[in-house]
């Protein structure tokens, strides 16, 4: 009896060890929480590597279809975009330029933080939640790249 036991406990670890698909095929990429943030607004350096700039953005916290901005500044080039969602309700962030054309979205995620990775020329882009109804709800606003 012990040994069908710890069989069984071995093939659920086995099973859980391979986990879910994360279905992570648009790019977005979780971060970890914490560590040096560009604050929305502030222009400025961002992340290591290929000389990009990283913005944050928040999802209210309490459940509200708001961002917590709605305005980000960038330099042009790469761009990545921090998105956190502290709140039970799903989002994501998608941006698209001056003509409609989405340019790249996170995944929908809850109580979770993903990133999107776009390269952006100077001018003016929307930045929004695509889930049905949140961008007509008020999430949505202007990243303007210099």
């Amino acid at each position: 009896m012990k040994k069908a036991a710890a069989l069984l406990t071995i093939a659920a670890l086995a099973l859980s060890a391979c986990g879910g698909d994360d279905d992570d095929s648009s790019g977005a990429t979780p971060k970890p929480k914490g560590g040096a943030e560009e604050v929305s607004g502030g222009g400025g350096g961002g992340g290591g590597g290929g000389g990009g700039e990283t913005l944050a953005l928040s999802a209210d916290p309490d459940g509200a279809l708001a961002f917590d901005t709605d305005q980000l500044d960038a330099a042009a080039g790469a761009v990545t975009i921090d998105f956190d969602n502290p709140a039970p309700i799903s989002h994501d962030v998608a941006v698209e330029d001056s003509g409609g054309n989405e340019l790249g979205k996170t995944d929908i995620i809850a109580e979770d933080q993903a990133s999107l990775d776009v390269d952006v020329k100077a001018g003016e882009y929307t930045f929004y939640c695509s889930v049905p109804g949140h961008r007509e709800g008020g999430m949505e606003g202007t990243l303007t790249v210099k």
